[in-house]
């Protein structure tokens, strides 16, 4: 058994196709043919190539200049995974709230699609769009009957700017994920835990997904890592140990997130994979000449012996057909 994600990070998407890409120009490319109509493009043409199972836009996903675009954009983020019947969800990064276009009205109109999964989550709990999401087995098999839990995919809300009227003390840029956040992971986890391997009764492996990195993304050590750091970490204000409560569930084997869109790296740290998926979208996401733009595919597969695999690559716009650093995050083989 085996299903197939795309990570897509950083779309930038405003729903009016002719916007330019400014500064941010593919080496070789005239100023006049980059456009946000190429990252539908290119969405396209990843949709063509993997033909995925399921989609995380991992925040940034929209950036609209006003109301009157709202409904554009949505349509536009979403119509390809919708008109191919993919099943999707998302969390959100520090554009998506720009345009007078809050978190849960973005939701609102999400949840209007017909193969959307992205949620508000509990009030209780930091945030917009806290939640888990449960793949089961069509089948039954070594993994268990059919409809037993085999994968677990978490999506987290790291916020926008850091809230700096309500904590005067912090001074950085960015919002973090707070402890009702990891508390609430830590209550999903303990359940989870419940849902074991049918066979080896082991926990079964999960992924998480949100949109700032942890600080955790720049201690990393290279020889850990593969991929490429063209840029500095922009960082979450605070580090509240989310990564040390991974560590300790031993249950999320890797972690993905967006923000700086050119690194694209993953990187193994406490036993965790930090994962970067590296900027997709054209028009108002910012890239570079010489970095083209790219999206994360990420595998899970289990096996005849129910042994667990995640691997991972990327596909790039300027060579679609080729796989790119492709990986194992991690492997119970």
């Amino acid at each position: 058994m085996q299903v197939a994600d795309y990570a897509l990070a950083d779309l930038h998407i405003t729903g009016i196709p002719t916007v330019g890409c400014g500064s941010s120009v593919p080496s070789g490319m005239a100023s006049k043919d980059c456009s946000e109509s190429l990252t539908y493009e290119f969405i396209e043409q990843l949709l063509d190539m993997e033909d995925p199972d399921f989609i995380a836009f991992t925040g940034d996903n929209v950036q609209v200049y006003g109301p009157s675009t709202h409904q554009r954009a949505i349509d536009a983020v979403t119509r390809a995974a919708e008109e191919r019947n993919i099943p999707y969800a998302m969390v959100f990064g520090n554009h998506d709230q720009e345009g007078d276009f809050p978190r849960e009205k973005i939701v609102e109109m999400v949840s209007e699609k017909t193969h959307s999964y992205t949620v508000t989550g509990p009030e209780t709990v930091d945030g917009v769009g806290n939640y888990m999401l449960n793949v089961t087995a069509p089948i039954a098999g070594v993994w268990g009957d059919e409809g037993d839990s085999v994968f677990r995919m978490y999506f987290l809300d790291s916020g926008a700017e850091a809230q700096t009227e309500k904590y005067p003390y912090v001074f950085s840029e960015y919002d973090w994920i707070k402890p009702s956040q990891i508390d609430y992971y830590r209550k999903l986890s303990e359940t989870g835990r419940l849902e074991k391997h049918s066979s080896t009764g082991s926990v079964l492996p999960a992924v998480m997904f949100f949109h700032i990195p942890l600080v955790e993304f720049a201690y990393s050590e290279d020889s850990r890592c593969n991929g490429e750091k063209n840029e500095r970490v922009h960082d979450q204000g605070m580090n509240l140990r989310l990564l040390s409560t991974l560590t300790e569930m031993n249950e999320v084997k890797a972690a993905f997130v967006g923000h700086d869109h050119l690194n694209e790296y993953c990187c193994l740290v406490d036993g965790v994979q930090l994962c970067y998926g590296g900027g997709t979208g054209f028009g108002r996401a910012y890239g570079s000449a010489d970095f083209p733009r790219r999206a994360r595919v990420i595998e899970w597969t289990v096996d005849g012996n129910e042994n667990h695999n995640i691997r991972s690559w990327k596909r790039h716009y300027d060579d679609i057909n080729v796989i790119h650093s492709e990986e194992t995050l991690y492997s119970e083989s």
